[in-house]
């Protein structure tokens, strides 16, 4: 049990005068504020996590995380009251301690009855943690020796944790026989690539083949390298153009017992539209597509009449951006719905940690025919495209195929 320096003179419910300590490994939260001037963070927050504590410092653009043992607090705590904060906060479930640093250097410290205080948080159980030994992860730098994040790559980080659970809940529940295929489309340097195969085989136990496809020729070969220098038998990588994908799809592909999955992360405007298109092609199972660069549909936009209530869409500039940007993938969702496809548009992280935000995730319902749904589908895109003079690629794509 560790006690932590503050034993001010405080009044406590009237006029008792008493010393007090602060036992912070028995509280369930910590709150920091009031930095101190010139100092680098601007709060900090540290909550209780099985029998140790997560923390997290602020800083006006990043946030840093740190797990502790409850032996390991006083420390932490030491080193940053005075010199980084000025004010805490903490409940340990009976009471709300609180206390500031007061221009002549004392700590005065106040108690009130708290038996609501917030719940005990507990850290978000991602994936991919600190300290877990995946060579991967160090060689391509998002993680130190130390088995830390790299400041310059906890954004990456953050992001392929969050793309990874969300194709996670995708295939939770399938049959330990079943073996997973997955394809993904413009893989470049292959950080999710590879964290997938190793979640899939190393952490689940599935059977996995996954090929990253992408043009450049010396990253391809260097993934292939890496792959074989991990052991990764299930994995390759291969050189191709989303667009010129042409091909049937691998011949493991919608055998018995698979499951096909395609993904892409970040593949640049028509990309996407491509690789979406050759999922539908191949009737993959899952498609999860955080698209980017949505320039297309901006330099087609045209003016609906100015009778149309959508012609105040394209008035500003600012405005006919960000409405040709939602109107790509809004149509692309309708067309997934439209060829039979269950389809969620869903926040990838905080905007403050990439501003390419939407993840278009979609699963093939399985149903013999068009429902009226998926048939109303089509019909909302193309209302949507004639009243701006909108004629997407994907949309294109479908109906050279028709």
């Amino acid at each position: 049990m560790y006690i932590i320096m503050v034993s001010a003179q405080t009044k406590d419910r009237g006029d008792v005068i008493m010393n007090r300590v602060v036992i912070f490994n028995q509280m369930h939260k910590i709150m920091l504020s009031g930095p101190v001037k010139g100092a680098e963070y601007i709060r900090g927050e540290i909550i209780k996590n099985g029998e140790g504590f997560q923390a997290a410092l602020y800083t006006q653009k990043q946030v840093f995380h740190k797990n502790l043992a409850a032996d390991a607090l006083q420390d932490f705590m030491e080193s940053l009251l005075g010199a980084a904060f000025t004010h805490y906060t903490a409940w340990d479930g009976q009471y709300r301690h609180a206390a500031r640093l007061s221009k002549k250097g004392k700590w005065l410290t106040s108690r009130t009855a708290d038996t609501t205080p917030p719940k005990a948080e507990k850290a978000k159980n991602h994936i991919f943690r600190e300290r877990m030994a995946i060579p991967a992860l160090v060689d391509m730098g998002v993680f130190t020796k130390e088995l830390k994040v790299a400041s310059p790559m906890r954004d990456k980080f953050v992001q392929i944790n969050r793309f990874l659970e969300l194709v996670s809940d995708e295939t939770k529940g399938l049959p330990p026989q079943t073996a997973l295929n997955i394809i993904d489309f413009g893989c470049g340097k292959s950080y999710l690539t590879f964290l997938m195969y190793h979640y899939f085989v190393e952490m689940r136990g599935l059977r996995v083949r996954i090929c990253g496809l992408d043009t450049d020729a010396k990253l391809v070969g260097q993934c292939n390298e890496a792959a074989k220098k991990y052991g990764y038998t299930g994995l390759t990588f291969a050189e191709g153009d989303i667009g010129q994908q042409k091909k049937p799809p691998p011949e493991s592909w919608g055998q018995e017992n698979t499951f096909n999955l395609v993904v892409s992360l970040h593949a640049c405007d028509t990309a996407t539209d491509h690789a979406l298109f050759n999922a539908l092609q191949w009737n993959a199972d899952v498609i999860c597509a955080v698209p980017c660069c949505q320039h297309e549909l901006r330099g087609q936009l045209q003016k609906p009449s100015d009778k149309s209530p959508l012609a105040l869409f394209s008035r500003y500039g600012i405005i006919q951006e960000r409405v040709a940007s939602l109107a790509t993938d809004a149509l692309r969702a309708a067309m997934l719905e439209s060829a039979g496809y269950k389809v969620q548009i869903i926040e990838l992280t905080d905007r403050e940690n990439t501003a390419k935000n939407l993840m278009i995730r979609a699963r093939k319902t399985g149903q013999a025919s068009a429902s009226q749904r998926e048939k109303a589908a089509m019909q909302e895109a193309e209302q949507l495209m004639a009243a701006f003079g909108f004629t997407p690629t994907l949309w294109r794509l479908l109906n050279s195929r028709i």
